[in-house]
C-alpha cells in the first residue's frame, strides 16, 4: 500500500489558504465593478474568514497521540477472576486463632527454626487448608535414629503478618 507522503493537515492548510486567496480576490474584483460597495466585500471576506475556519478545524480525523498508542485498555469479554477473599472463622473479627500447642520447634544444620507443624494444625485448626502458601516452610531434621527426615510446617513471623495469631486453647 502506497501512502501519500503529504499528512493530511498540511493537504488541508493548502487547499483552505488557496480557497481563501481565491475567496479574497473575487470581492476586489466586485468592487471595482460596483465602485463602492463595501458590505458585498465585507460579507465576501467574512465568508472567506468561515470557510478558512471549518476547514481548520474539521482536523478530527488525525488523532492528537502517537500511531499505535491504544487510549481504551483492554477489557476481556470473559470474567477475570478476582483472588479469593480470606475468610475468618466465626466469632473472629481481626484476626486468626491459631493454637499455640501447635508450635514446634527444629534443630537443623542451619540452626533453630521455630514453625507451626503442619500435621497439628491439619488436627487441631479447622481452616489449616486455607493458610497462605507464602508461608508454607519445609525444614530437614535428624530424628532419634540419626536419619535426616523433612519437616514442613507454617513460619510464625509470616502468618502474623497475614492476621494469623497463636493462642492458648
Amino acid at each position: 500500500m502506497i501512502r501519500n507522503s503529504t499528512p493530511r493537515s498540511f493537504a488541508k492548510l493548502i487547499l483552505s489558504g488557496v480557497l481563501a486567496a481565491s475567496l479574497s480576490t473575487a470581492p476586489a474584483q466586485a468592487r471595482d465593478a460596483t465602485d463602492g460597495d463595501d458590505t458585498a466585500a465585507f460579507i465576501a471576506a467574512l465568508l472567506g474568514l468561515v470557510t478558512l475556519g471549518v476547514l481548520l478545524s474539521g482536523n478530527d480525523d488525525e488523532p492528537a497521540y502517537p500511531r499505535g498508542y491504544v487510549t481504551n485498555p483492554y477489557t476481556p469479554s470473559y470474567p477475570v477472576a478476582k483472588p479469593p477473599r480470606p475468610r475468618h472463622p466465626k466469632g473472629v473479627n481481626k484476626f486468626h486463632k491459631l493454637p499455640s500447642n501447635c508450635l514446634r520447634e527444629y534443630k537443623t544444620q542451619t540452626g533453630r527454626k521455630i514453625m507451626f507443624g503442619n500435621k497439628c494444625l491439619n488436627q487441631k485448626f479447622k481452616y489449616a487448608h486455607e493458610l497462605p502458601r507464602t508461608c508454607k516452610r519445609t525444614v530437614v531434621v535428624k530424628n532419634r535414629k540419626g536419619v535426616y527426615v523433612t519437616r514442613h510446617g507454617y513460619a510464625p513471623q509470616c502468618l502474623s503478618k497475614r492476621g494469623y495469631r497463636a493462642v492458648n486453647k
